[in-house]
């Protein structure tokens, strides 16, 4: 049986899983950059570099994501 790629239940699940990919990855690169910063005591470059490479993190992941979503 063909799955249906237009289904609306599975975009929107598709777009949530996106999001939240994208959100999990800067929150955690926020708090790893938070964590490094009190450890060295570099106040903000810990933290701009961990939210701008998890948000790169997480657009490279959701890209992949919607490669797979797409081959379905």
């Amino acid at each position: 049986m063909k799955k249906n790629s237009k289904d609306p239940w599975r975009m929107v699940g598709l777009t949530s899983m996106l999001g939240l990919e994208i959100f999990a990855f800067i929150f955690g690169g926020i708090w790893l950059g938070r964590f490094l910063d009190a450890h060295y005591g570099t106040a903000p470059i810990c933290i701009a570099v961990g939210s701008i490479g998890g948000m790169l993190i997480g657009i490279a992941s959701a890209i992949f994501t919607l490669i797979n979503f797409i081959k379905d």
